[in-house]
């Protein structure tokens, strides 16, 4: 069960409230910008505020090494990540060449499936046969060791450019790969004020400090470099980053360019995805964009999204969307038929602590969306695996706090050929025949993370402040736009909305699969809550017409279809 936990209320003296409506002074306040100065900042940031990019460790040298490829006409590749910040990175490292007519080069994004995360010494064998004497690569290549030096014994310049934690040694120290030039804001080396760029976030910092050298020379005029804030908005919003300091401009000013975007792919994308941009959210992107750049690499090659963005004109931009939303679709259906496949295995399963759960048969790409899943239904660790060329392969996500890679690094060492990740986030790799005893050993791991971890993380959504159903209105979605984008470390406001009466409960959608409660506020005009894809029995107490409850929800703005709505977005009824 979630703990809820309510913010402090401001006090009635503060400063804020001489300056924002009292809503907004709260949130302010909860959020840390508990003055004038702070809050103005937030709510208006200035993109003149973004970093030197040559406060990046080694960033001169890797534009000086740029530089030098392009005027003596070597073969460049950009060597992307299959991911939506991969991609759009290496969208807007090629519309750089492209703006300087620099033609000598290529793309080239691993197989999701076939060849997995990484730099690979395959892929390598190929990029060196074309030609290639220098690599830039693109939210990938901080682990890279062994790639890294046979392009060092190869001949071929390699320029590293990623946002993941690199790899400690035993004893505490970076083991950082032999690439030409490394860099990344979170080696130990860097000394870049906001560490929490994505991928994409780190090529711009690139591009822009090549412009600031070289912009003259190659005739790109002042600011030119904005437009590519398209890009950067859609990798950040997309790859969980902390929608603060410098992300929170580039996501706030990315949204302001994607309204604006030059990219017939992207246009088409946004219309076919029923976005109007004049009230788009990041949660548009997030729901409307992203999922369709990561079905390339899921269904069929990341390159189909890297295609789309790059696409030239409106008639190969819809032929190239409309291939986009097709592996979409059929990922869609895919991920419904291996959950059922899913809840069929389960059957009467006795479920605790931790589940392992797999099919030989099951694709590698959609793996990580059936554990998210599984996740959310029955609230614990969750490992989903397939097979690939007579090898488990699986991906895996976390609740409650629960720290995957620690689990897994506490199982026996047997257990695994490889794993990685994140807390919340992970991927593993182990012999065929230790699929029978995954769950044990996974179990036997957590039990032993149990028992070393002082204080586990409790999974609580803390509440903003108590409305009123009178409170939701125009004026609030005002207020609240000020602190949009949300997202990682920039959360929507959580409100309750306490002892109030449902005069309707109902489902709603083509097959009845949304939630939607109507009240009524004191002006006796209805306010509507709803959930997508929830019933009534999905919530801690079951909403019953009549009977008074207490609704924690988000307040959002919708338009579709021509109809606007000012409308509760159901998190949970208590």
């Amino acid at each position: 069960m979630t703990d809820y936990t309510h913010a402090d209320a401001i006090d009635t003296n503060h400063e804020l409230l001489k300056h924002y409506s009292p809503l907004l002074a709260q949130l302010l306040v909860n959020r840390g910008l508990d003055t004038q100065e702070k809050a103005e900042a937030f709510i208006n940031p200035d993109y003149s505020d973004n970093h030197n990019p040559f406060l990046l460790h080694n960033l001169t040298e890797g534009i000086d090494r740029l530089h030098a490829a392009i005027k003596n006409n070597e073969k460049i590749t950009i060597y992307a990540d299959y991911d939506a910040d991969g991609i759009p990175g290496a969208v807007i490292l090629s519309s750089l060449l492209d703006k300087i007519k620099y033609d000598n080069y290529d793309v080239y994004i691993p197989h999701r499936h076939n060849e997995g995360y990484g730099i690979h010494i395959e892929a390598l064998e190929k990029i060196k046969e074309n030609g290639t004497t220098l690599i830039i690569t693109i939210d990938v290549g901080i682990t890279a060791h062994e790639a890294a030096d046979w392009c060092k014994n190869n001949d071929i310049d390699l320029i590293i450019t990623d946002h993941h934690l690199p790899l400690v040694s035993g004893d505490g120290t970076e083991n950082l790969p032999e690439a030409l030039y490394l860099i990344n804001p979170k080696q130990s080396e860097c000394s870049y004020p906001d560490p929490m760029l994505c991928g994409c976030g780190v090529i711009y910092k690139f591009i822009q400090g090549f412009l600031e050298l070289y912009r003259d020379e190659f005739n790109v005029h002042e600011g030119w470099e904005k437009w590519l804030l398209d890009m950067v908005g859609i990798s950040t919003i997309s790859d969980l980053v902390p929608l603060q300091n410098e992300n929170r401009i580039f996501a706030k000013y990315g949204m302001q360019v994607i309204k604006k975007t030059k990219r017939p792919g992207l246009k088409k994308l946004l219309w076919d995805a029923g976005i109007t941009t004049k009230f788009m959210t990041a949660e548009d992107i997030a729901f409307g964009i992203s999922p369709k750049i990561n079905a390339a690499s899921r269904m069929s090659h990341p390159e189909d999204a890297y295609n789309t963005f790059m696409a030239k004109n409106d008639a190969e931009a819809t032929d190239r969307v409309k291939h986009l939303i097709g592996l979409n679709n059929n990922r869609k259906k895919l991920v419904a038929q291996t959950m059922k496949q899913a809840y069929k295995k389960l059957g009467n399963r006795d479920i605790k602590d931790l589940l392992v759960i797999g099919s030989p048969d099951w694709s590698a790409g959609i793996l990580g969306l059936i554990a998210s899943k599984l996740v959310e239904k029955y609230k614990i660790p969750v490992f989903v695996w397939s097979e690939e060329h007579g090898e488990i392969k699986g991906s895996c996500r976390s609740y409650d706090g629960h720290h995957l890679v620690n689990i897994m690094s506490s199982a026996e060492p047997e257990t695994f050929i490889g794993f990685g990740g994140h807390a919340e986030a992970g991927g593993f790799s182990c012999q065929k025949n230790e699929i029978h005893f995954l769950e044990e050993r996974l179990k036997k791991g957590f039990e032993k993370v149990q028992k070393t971890t002082p204080e586990k993380e409790t999974l609580s959504q803390v509440i903003d402040t108590e409305l009123s159903l009178d409170d939701v209105t125009i004026e609030t979605i005002t207020d609240l736009k000020k602190l949009a984008p949300f997202g990682m470390a920039n959360e929507k406001p959580l409100f309750i909305f306490k002892n109030i009466i449902p005069e309707h409960v109902g489902q709603f959608g083509k097959t009845q699969e949304h939630i939607e409660i109507l009240f009524k506020n004191s002006q006796g005009k209805k306010v509507r809550a709803i959930n997508f894809f929830k019933t009534p029995e999905d919530y801690t107490k079951i909403p019953t017409e009549q009977k008074p409850c207490s609704v924690i929800g988000h307040i959002e703005y919708s338009v579709f279809m021509g109809k606007h709505e000012v409308r509760i977005k159901l998190i949970d009824v208590i």
